[in-house]
């Protein structure tokens, strides 16, 4: 898991967002299995999502294009629900899930997108690099679930 993620954060392009990490976190959110990270891409700010399993949280790393860097950290019992967005879905082929949507206690909610990162750099269209990006989607929503207290 890790590994793919880090050598796509070593583009030039990316490169902050890996080093915000590393800085946050030091290179265990790379190395250790409890983590589970997706990057995602918009025009204004290049966002890293990473689920510590032992720690019950949701981190949100983020770094817009001035450079500045934002982090915020959930815990997973304040989720109130999960939904799994999919585009024509077939059961024969288990597509995968598009959009995550979290509602967050107070009525927030949180969306997570992967698809996004395609129109902000060319390699994310990529065969290979999507498949991982939607196998480390799909473990970022695993570990969701495998934390989550839903009230």
């Amino acid at each position: 898991m890790s590994v793919m993620i880090q050598e796509r954060l070593s583009s030039s392009s990316l490169e902050n967002l890996r080093t915000a990490a590393e800085l946050e976190f030091t290179r265990e959110v790379f190395e250790s299995d409890n983590y589970c990270s997706l990057e995602v891409l918009t025009p204004d700010v290049h966002k890293l999502y990473i689920v510590n399993r032992n720690d019950c949280t949701l981190t949100i790393l983020g770094i817009t294009k001035d450079m500045a860097v934002t982090k915020e950290t959930i815990f997973t019992q304040n989720i109130v629900s999960l939904k799994e967005s999919f585009v024509d879905y077939s059961m024969k082929e288990n597509t995968p899930p598009v959009k995550l949507e979290l509602e967050l206690w107070g009525g927030r909610q949180l969306i997570i997108e992967p698809g996004l990162s395609t129109s902000q750099d060319k390699s994310y269209k990529q065969p290979e690099v999507l498949n991982q990006v939607t196998e480390d989607f799909e473990r970022l929503i695993a570990a969701l679930k495998n934390t989550i207290i839903l009230k």
